[in-house]
């Protein structure tokens, strides 16, 4: 038994990395939505900030929500860029929705602070109004 265990000991970092990487993608919470959203907005990643948008949002609204992030990533650049994203507060109002705060700072020292609602369809958190 322990000959096989001593052969399989180079493939145990990989199964837990592996493990890791699972939880973690399973384990994205409200915050963690939020968070990224608003890291990839400030940062003009629209694409990537489109993928965290509720998508019954997008389907009704898409065309209004581009350039909404065209502007946020403007604003940002013009304050020295996106430099960190921190969430404040959660407040889940039941097991699929929540109100989470942020705080962006930016290049040149200032900070702002947002507050946005977010739900959870399929398992999968995303902004929603």
């Amino acid at each position: 038994m322990a000959a096989i265990l001593k052969g399989t000991m180079h493939i145990r970092p990989l199964v837990v990395a592996a493990a890791v990487l699972a939880l973690t993608a399973c384990g994205q919470g409200p915050g963690d939505a939020a968070r990224a959203a608003m890291e990839a907005a400030g940062r003009g990643q629209t694409a990537e900030a489109l993928e965290r948008i509720d998508p019954e949002i997008k389907a009704s609204a898409g065309i209004f929500i581009t350039p909404m992030l065209q502007d946020k990533a403007r604003k940002a650049k013009a304050k020295g860029g996106v430099t960190s994203v921190e969430v404040e507060k959660i407040d889940k109002t039941d097991a699929d929705h929540a109100v989470v705060t942020t705080v962006t700072r930016f290049g040149n020292g200032s900070t702002q602070t947002d507050t946005g609602k977010v739900r959870r369809i399929d398992g999968k958190w995303y902004i929603t109004m």
